[in-house]
């Protein structure tokens, strides 16, 4: 396994004394290293406390297709602190009452840590959260004995007041500073292929994996895996971007980045990450550029498609001036789209152009929003401009 990089001060934040805050929620794209972290805390507080500490941890992606999740999580709890943990009833709401008051009671003996991971996967079962809150974490919450720690690609939807007062978020990005970024990439690569380390281009081909992955510590290891097997390029630099690019990183973006989302949605999502930001009306304006199939399709397809994969949060959205795929899964599509479809991209930049500028062209000079339209059409022509003399 490649050593844990860049997560210090988050471990820190896990393992610190109740009195720093006792409801931690982690939360970061698919692959970004979430249980990877949640297992190296466990490890780290084993060591510091030996065996005096209790870690329980229930992966909720395994809970996913249980009829009574409810009941499946306190059935893991016992199993994990048997000996230390144990209940007669057969009622769940008095099951989850005798764990409540058993863990805190032991926390006078050694540190008690209760970790929820993969929690989306179990995101749109309101009844599940409205218990879980209800019976088990707001009680510790409560108690401020035992630490909770939750881990999902978005924030658990907090529902009651006291866990909203309690909880402290912490999204978790990709791996920084540079030096950490690619001293992962290298150990990454060497497990590969250890011969790699005697070439003098092995630096180039730790250029090549942080060109398309940005930090990201999944997609890291999987083109390091590539690279290390597949170097150095038989033919041109250009052309191996290419392959890596369509190979490896599409398949990655359409299995993990866009895990379950049905078409014509993945496509517009490919489509989209080109824009730095979009409405659903600026949106559906600009595909009618790059994806005639689309184009007479009503605007409440794309208000309600927008909606929807928010809602079943597929895919992470920030709001600025619009909405926008997160900043890294954006940076990763695109560098993608613009290495393996290069024609399109042009296309993509020169629709994006054509689209802020008829927006701008619809609004009065008075209006505070034509000038910004303006400057994103020329943001747009630029890149487009640029990509020409490249490929000239």
């Amino acid at each position: 396994m490649i050593e844990f990089q860049d997560r210090e001060e988050i471990i820190e934040a896990i393992c610190a004394p109740l009195s720093e805050g006792v409801l931690l929620n982690i939360y970061g794209e698919t692959g970004i290293g979430k249980s990877r972290l949640l297992q190296e805390a466990e490890r780290n507080l084993r060591e510091k406390n030996r065996s005096s500490v209790l870690v329980l941890r229930i992966d909720l992606e395994k809970l996913k297709d249980v009829t009574d999740c409810s009941i499946a999580v306190l059935r893991a709890l016992l199993d994990q602190a048997v000996g230390r943990v144990t209940s007669t009833s057969h009622n769940a709401e008095q099951v989850a009452a005798d764990i409540v008051w058993q863990l805190s009671e032991l926390t006078q003996y050694i540190p008690v840590y209760l970790m929820f991971d993969t929690t989306e996967a179990l995101q749109e079962n309101d009844t599940f959260w409205d218990w879980l809150h209800k019976n088990v974490t707001e009680p510790l919450v409560v108690e401020r004995r035992v630490k909770q720690i939750y881990a999902g690609r978005i924030p658990v939807p907090w529902r009651r007041f006291e866990l909203r007062r309690a909880v402290k978020l912490w999204p978790l990005g990709p791996l920084v500073p540079v030096d950490t970024n690619r001293m992962f990439v290298e150990q990454a690569l060497l497990q590969g292929n250890p011969a790699l380390k005697e070439r003098e281009d092995f630096q180039s081909a730790i250029d090549v994996v942080l060109e398309f992955s940005f930090g990201h510590p999944l997609l890291s290891e999987k083109l390091a895996a590539y690279v290390a097997v597949h170097w150095p390029p038989e033919r041109s630099l250009v052309e191996y971007k290419r392959i890596l690019g369509e190979q490896e990183v599409m398949v990655f973006i359409k299995e993990t980045l866009f895990r379950g989302i049905e078409q014509p949605w993945i496509d517009i999502l490919w489509w989209a990450s080109a824009l730095d930001w979009f409405d659903p009306t600026i949106l559906q304006e600009y595909l009618k550029h790059v994806m005639s199939k689309l184009g007479n399709e009503p605007d409440y397809f794309f208000i309600c498609g927008v909606a929807r994969l928010r809602k079943h949060n597929r895919v992470i959205w920030q709001e600025s001036r619009g909405d926008r795929l997160h900043g890294l899964i954006q940076d990763i599509v695109r560098q993608c789209f613009k290495t393996v479809d290069i024609d399109e991209y042009q296309h993509a930049c020169l629709a994006a152009a054509e689209t802020f500028k008829s927006i701008a062209a619809e609004l009065s000079e008075e209006n505070s929003y034509a000038k910004q339209f303006e400057d994103e059409a020329a943001i747009y022509r630029q890149r487009w401009q640029s990509l020409e003399e490249m490929t000239k």
